[in-house]
């Protein structure tokens, strides 16, 4: 099937509850997204907040103290709120990237000992909640002649560490308290075939149809290694796109009619619906994408109309009161938008 432009917008929307908020909770709805970006600690709040039609933050503050939903580095090596089923399936796979691309960096590293054997006195020493300085003042200790800044950096990213969860409201502050994934949660799966496969799973589920590149950029995962994932998927649909590039899908999933009404919706910064593909004309207008992801890397909060990008938003104080929504559209907008 060639599935147009429009119809591919509404395909992504469906998917990521952001046609009609669901009546779901958040732990389901996390599981079934594979994850919501976490780099900012309100985003996966306002992110589920624009998809769930009755969320209250204490909820997922909730299923994070219960070890239903963790704050790791997930994809592309990047911090994600996932649930716990989605990470044990998907960390074998995921953690391949950041192993061999760390492993390339320490021919550079002037450390004595391996890193994986670093990462182990550390993830031992992490075995109760510490913070991240304590953590990093423990890489000092390890005595090897680099900067202990410069070896926990790299520990972190080689061994599997989760974010403690707070006590207060909205659980997560700019003073990360991390813990060894293997002391807070069940063993994951060990099979990178299986683990391979979850993660082209997810990615269709979550954002399908799409293709290999679309996943490939998304997790971080080479297309070579990640072909392993697809070869295994037994009843995968074939579609292409308007420029005659194939799709991939799975099965009974939806693809809504490409009328299907968009509404107004806020996506907060890093919303994955916006970085998920290599082309990511399907939700960014061409000539807004550098006004969204900036020089810095940062990907801004948007408003959507139309299913579309069309602008930023963000919430200013506004005299010790209820703060105020700032919107800052691309173009004018007209009176009914």
């Amino acid at each position: 099937m060639r599935l147009t432009a429009r119809g591919l917008n509404r395909a992504t929307l469906a998917r990521q509850a952001l046609l009609a908020r669901e009546a779901s909770d958040p732990v389901s709805l996390v599981d079934r997204l594979g994850g919501l970006q976490a780099q900012e600690p309100a985003t996966p709040y306002i992110a589920l907040w624009a998809r769930l039609r009755d969320v209250d933050p204490t909820e997922i503050d909730e299923a994070l103290a219960s070890r239903k939903l963790v704050k790791a580095t997930l994809h592309r090596s990047t911090l994600h709120l996932g649930s716990t089923a989605d990470y044990l399936a998907s960390i074998e796979a995921l953690q391949a990237v950041t192993r061999t691309r760390w492993m390339q960096e320490q021919r550079g590293l002037p450390v004595v000992r391996s890193l994986s054997e670093l990462t182990e006195e550390s993830l031992a020493y992490a075995a109760e909640p510490r913070t991240n300085v304590t953590l990093r003042d423990h890489a000092g200790t390890l005595g090897e002649p680099v900067p202990a800044d410069e070896l926990w950096r790299r520990i972190r990213r080689y061994g599997a560490f989760l974010h403690v969860p707070g006590t207060e409201p909205w659980g997560f502050g700019r003073r990360p308290v991390q813990v060894a994934a293997r002391s807070w949660l069940p063993e994951p799966i060990r099979d990178e075939g299986a683990s391979l496969e979850h993660v082209v799973r997810q990615h269709l589920r979550a954002f399908g149809p799409a293709r290999p590149a679309d996943v490939a950029g998304w997790s971080g995962l080479a297309i070579g290694r990640l072909r392993t994932g697809f070869e295994r998927i037994e009843g995968a649909v074939r579609h292409e796109d308007e420029r005659g590039r194939e799709l991939w899908d799975l099965p009974d999933l939806p693809l809504p009619d490409p009328d299907t009404p968009a509404p107004p919706r806020l996506l907060p910064m890093w919303d994955e619906t916006l970085l998920a593909y290599a082309d990511r004309s399907r939700t960014i207008p061409e000539p807004y994408r550098k006004r969204v992801i900036v020089k810095a890397g940062d990907v801004l909060p948007t408003f959507t109309l139309d299913g579309l990008v069309a602008g930023l938003w963000w919430a200013e104080a506004d005299g010790g009161r209820e703060p105020r929504i700032v919107f800052e559209p691309f173009e004018p907008l007209a009176r009914r938008e």
